[in-house]
């Protein structure tokens, strides 16, 4: 009797150990070149490229320049500063006809299985569009905005819009 007692005690005591552990964190994301692609951005048919290579990272915003989207000619606005510190990418782009683009975010792993999908890779921030007139007025639009990766073997060519570059 004393050894199914102790046997009893001792089992109890690993069954509530098993369930007193805290689940291992799932692995980290490695945030790397491993983001260089291109996402989407605020309106359908815009987007983000983002090339990180040697820990410095480049880009651009590609975007409809006017209001009516289906008349309006493409704008790429190229990166000022970026910056991808671990997982977070903050990156600011260049004026152009006084707006400017200051993006701050976080990089995670989206649901898509392999980087050919959709959304391999996601960036949730907060997208500051200012706008300066000549005047001297700043408005601003702050935007909760999640950047999805478009497949990589479906990448738009960017040098196929029509656009006014500006570097």
């Amino acid at each position: 009797m004393k050894n199914v007692l102790a046997i009893s005690a001792l089992s109890l005591l690993l069954f509530s150990s098993a369930f007193a552990q805290s689940p291992a964190p799932p692995p980290q994301a490695q945030v790397t070149a491993d983001i260089t692609g291109l996402y989407s951005f605020v309106h359908e048919g815009e987007f983000v490229q983002i090339e990180v290579a040697d820990g410095r990272v480049t880009g651009l915003v590609s975007r409809f320049k006017g209001e009516d989207l289906e008349k309006s000619d493409f704008v790429d606005q190229y990166f000022d500063q970026a910056k991808l510190e671990g997982a977070n990418l903050t990156f600011r782009t260049k004026a152009f006809e006084g707006v400017v683009f200051e993006f701050t975010g976080t990089v995670e792993r989206g649901p898509a299985k392999t980087p050919s999908d959709e959304g391999y890779w996601n960036i949730r921030g907060t997208l500051l569009e200012r706008h300066s007139t000549p005047d001297g007025k700043v408005s601003e639009k702050r935007h909760e905005l999640t950047l999805k990766s478009f497949p990589q073997d479906a990448e738009p060519n960017p040098a196929a819009h029509d656009t006014r570059e500006q570097r």
